[in-house]
C-alpha cells in the first residue's frame, strides 16, 4: 500500500512544488514543464512496470532504470532548460550524475527508514543493484539526450 501511496504523491508534490523552489531559488517566475511532466510521468508508471530476476532474486531494476535515472534525466534537463544553463559536455556528465546520485541514495535511505519503521518487509540487499540501475537510466538518457542534439544540428 505504500508503495502505491509513493507512486501518486511523490510525482504530484514534484510537479506542483519544484517551480515555485526554482523560483524561490532564482527571483523568476517558473512553471511546470513538458519535462518536469515527463519526469512525473515516468516516475509514476516506473513502479508497475515488471523487472527481471537478478542472481534468481526478485529485483526492481525497472523503477529504478525508468524511475530513477529517466526520472533524474528529464528533471535535470528541465532544470537545465528552465534556468537556462549552458555547460560544456563534461559538466553535463557530472552535474547528471551528482543528481541521479543523489536520488538514489535518499532513496535508498528512505527504503531504510520505512524497514526500520516496519511499515513494510523489504530486503535491502539489493542496494547496490538499485544504484548501478539509477545509473543505467542516467546513461540511457544520457545518450539519447546527446543523439537528440546532434541530430538537431
Amino acid at each position: 500500500m505504500i508503495f502505491l501511496i509513493i507512486s501518486i504523491v511523490v510525482p504530484l508534490l514534484i510537479y506542483f512544488l519544484f517551480p515555485p523552489f526554482l523560483a524561490y531559488l532564482t527571483g523568476k517566475q517558473v512553471r511546470p514543464s513538458g519535462l518536469l511532466l515527463v519526469a512525473c510521468f515516468l516516475y509514476f508508471i516506473s513502479w508497475y512496470l515488471p523487472s527481471p530476476l537478478i542472481e534468481g532474486r526478485n529485483t526492481s531494476i525497472m523503477t529504478h532504470v525508468v524511475g530513477g535515472g529517466l526520472f533524474c534525466g528529464f528533471l535535470w534537463l528541465d532544470i537545465k532548460t528552465t534556468l537556462g544553463l549552458k555547460f560544456n559536455i563534461w559538466f553535463e556528465v557530472i552535474t547528471l550524475f551528482a543528481l541521479v546520485s543523489a536520488f538514489g541514495v535518499a532513496n535508498e535511505l528512505f527504503e531504510l527508514l520505512i524497514v526500520q519503521l516496519k511499515l513494510v518487509d523489504l530486503h535491502l540487499t539489493d542496494t547496490s543493484w538499485d544504484l548501478v540501475a539509477n545509473t543505467l537510466g542516467a546513461v540511457i538518457f544520457w545518450v539519447g539526450y546527446r543523439l537528440t542534439r546532434m541530430g538537431k544540428k
